[in-house]
């Protein structure tokens, strides 16, 4: 059966149990039929591994340090290509779905297989009743949510994105550059420039997003945020400078505001 099956699922877990990994555990209430159709690499970026041997045909690797999602995911890349796989798809440790989420995700590939220009395929994202994405990608900043169907100006998140390998392959992978943060900005940046379109489906994707309140975010990971941010902008969605800029001034202005000073500072740091 396995050798049939050509879609690759990545799990990159951080400082958490496959127990306590929701989209792990997601995976495995799929019904069987659904789930056989599905190869699993569970990626550990924790410094001590953590126990996953009970899962059969489950394939793990421990990183032993954080090398963040960029590494993570190329070396999912690497093993699908190596196992002939046609499709990649992405999950963060803290996603919701179920066998209905990988049936729409299924169906889609075989109705756009021969269709060579559609490189990724998102799912509508929510966190609680808010849709978070897919959102158009020009210009920079639109909180306007998509409805489905197939575009070209698009970005969303990396969790629940299912990417033919080819395509991936032809944009030269996953940009290290980019560990974490904007590495999805960068992955529908670059999808764009090779003119692949988006298909957006009829499937919701419930997901915790960490940078949802940057308020709260701790400050070294904020730092690291805004750096990503800064780099996206300036070396490659550059036509988007200025809205970048206007978006960090009422960004600073609030956070000065609520006399959050040290992010302010951060933000004026990294302008």
């Amino acid at each position: 059966m396995m050798e049939q099956v050509n879609t690759l699922i990545v799990v990159v877990l951080y400082q958490q149990n496959p127990e306590e990994s929701t989209s792990i555990q997601s995976f495995f209430d799929v019904p069987t039929v659904i789930r056989n159709q599905f190869r699993l690499l569970i990626v550990n970026n924790s410094a001590e591994s953590q126990q996953i041997s009970e899962y059969q045909g489950v394939t793990t690797y421990d990183f032993h340090v954080n090398q963040g999602l960029s590494k993570a995911y190329n070396l999912g890349l690497r093993y699908a290509k190596k196992h002939k796989c046609e499709w990649l798809m992405l999950f963060d440790q803290d996603s919701v779905f179920d066998g209905d989420y990988l049936q729409a995700f299924l169906n889609a590939q075989v109705k756009y297989q021969t269709n060579s220009q559609v490189g990724l395929l998102v799912p509508q994202v929510r966190q609680a009743s808010r849709v978070l994405a897919p959102n158009p990608a020009v210009p920079a900043f639109n909180s306007d949510t998509l409805e489905t169907g197939v575009y070209e100006n698009i970005t969303s998140i990396n969790s629940g994105t299912m990417i033919r390998l080819s395509s991936i392959i032809r944009v030269g992978g996953f940009n290290e550059k980019f560990p974490l943060d904007f590495l999805d900005y960068w992955v529908f940046w670059r999808f764009r420039q090779e003119k692949f379109k988006t298909v957006v489906l009829d499937a919701r994707l419930e997901h915790e997003l960490s940078v949802t309140d940057l308020k709260t975010m701790a400050n070294a990971r904020y730092r690291s945020f805004v750096k990503a941010e800064r780099l996206f902008f300036t070396e490659y969605e550059t036509t988007e400078k200025h809205a970048l800029w206007v978006h960090k001034a009422l960004r600073v202005g609030k956070l000065i505001v609520t006399r959050n000073f040290r992010k302010a500072f951060i933000n004026l740091r990294y302008w």
